[in-house]
């Protein structure tokens, strides 16, 4: 009996040491700061360290599907992924509306859902389709069913079928994002799980080597040759490493003025903390604070980062009112700029978002707030702004005829 308990454990402490996923330092960070903090109270502390409490048993089990993965479905790391797309961008801007419109293309695109960044394996996507039961678990909502969720959720509609973000993944399996902050908003945490550039070089292997498997999964599993398109709108520092694990991807920039995003963004920051644990963020010191110092970086680290890919001709530029306003010609800029074919069946697809898209009524409001410090961007933008669009530059859209 002994030695059974000793081979299990020794079986599940493996699992843990093995594990492709968490960063160690940042999780044990975000445990410490939740036990010693004295900015919330004991119902919410009991909370957020139940949720760790789960996430840590379940860590086995994900690290078992995912060598199931390995060993059954190898031929997944061979998968060449095509020529990927990165949208960029700050919150707010459009990102997630231009991410899904374009998925909507599914002869030229593939992205990865909700379910797929939360649960990256093969075998149990082969067993949600085989059981049928992919539909199904793809309609659960991501938000709960509380006053903040149902509001949250007419800020970023979003299902565990919905095209994301690849900051998902970030959050629930490696611990390292901005979106970890939201679900522990303690600010002496922001630092440490948005901080890339003082990773150690095993921590910054780790992140990558994950990520792209991930990807290659994906691609193997439904990608079929098609352009992987993804988008980040929180870490400049996360795109620049995926860039070098990248190299050939293209960046599609969505910029909008911060006197329009950045009280949308603090609105969706309120709303999505609360909705995650029904803790109010405001009522921890610093927080706001902190939380609004972070998008002035993220604001000129992405102004930086965009001048560096212009000189490698690996950046187009678009605006939050272009895109939300023209559709369809934006669309086909995008297009015509990436030298990518558009169907006939994908071009009149445009016509109707752009239809539904001006019949879109938002359902809340965004309080003002303090701009101070979003200068640079701003000129940014108006820089962006008076680039030649495609009528401009005299460039048609490829159009394949069916």
């Amino acid at each position: 009996m002994a030695s059974t308990l000793i081979v299990v454990g020794g079986i599940i402490g493996g699992a843990y040491v093995l594990s492709p996923f968490v960063l160690w330092r940042s999780f044990f960070l975000i445990l410490k700061r939740i036990l010693v903090t004295r900015d919330l109270g004991t119902r919410s502390k009991l909370k957020l360290l139940l949720h760790l409490t789960k996430e840590l048993l379940y860590l086995p089990l994900l690290t078992l599907l995912w060598f199931i993965d390995e060993l059954w479905f190898h031929a997944f790391r061979t998968t060449e992924v095509k020529s990927p797309i990165f949208i960029m961008s700050q919150p707010r801007s459009g990102t997630t509306f231009l991410l899904r419109t374009l998925s909507l293309d599914s002869q030229t695109f593939f992205s990865l859902k909700h379910l797929e960044w939360r649960l990256p394996f093969i075998v149990l996507w082969k067993a949600l389709d085989r059981l049928g039961l992919r539909e199904r678990v793809e309609k659960i909502n991501y938000w709960r069913n509380t006053e903040p969720g149902r509001l949250a959720s007419k800020l970023h509609f979003h299902e565990l079928g919905s095209f994301e973000e690849h900051g998902i993944f970030f959050e629930e399996r490696m611990y390292h994002h901005y979106f970890t902050f939201r679900r522990f908003p303690l600010p002496e945490i922001l630092a440490r799980v948005t901080d890339i550039e003082n990773l150690s070089n095993g921590e910054k292997r780790k992140l990558v080597r994950t990520f792209k498997k991930v990807v290659q999964k994906a691609s193997y599993y439904r990608g079929a040759g098609r352009i992987w398109l993804t988008k980040e709108n929180e870490s400049v520092d996360l795109y620049r490493i995926l860039h070098e694990a990248f190299p050939n991807a293209r960046f599609l920039v969505i910029v909008r003025e911060p006197s329009a995003f950045v009280s949308s963004y603090i609105t969706m920051s309120n709303t999505c903390t609360a909705a995650k644990h029904g803790i109010d963020p405001n009522t921890i010191p610093k927080w706001y604070d902190a939380n609004l110092q972070f998008r002035r970086h993220q604001c000129l680290k992405q102004k930086a980062f965009s001048l560096e890919l212009e000189k490698c001709g690996a950046v187009t530029y678009i605006t939050f009112k272009q895109f939300t306003t023209a559709v369809a010609q934006t669309v086909r800029y995008i297009y015509s700029e990436m030298n990518i074919p558009m169907s006939d069946e994908y071009s009149a697809c445009l016509e109707e978002i752009q239809r539904k898209q001006s019949l879109r009524v938002p359902g809340y409001t965004n309080k003002p707030c303090d701009i101070s410090g979003f200068e640079d961007f701003t000129e940014f933008v108006k820089r962006a702004e008076d680039r030649p669009t495609s009528s401009a530059s005299g460039k048609e859209p490829v159009v394949v005829r069916q």
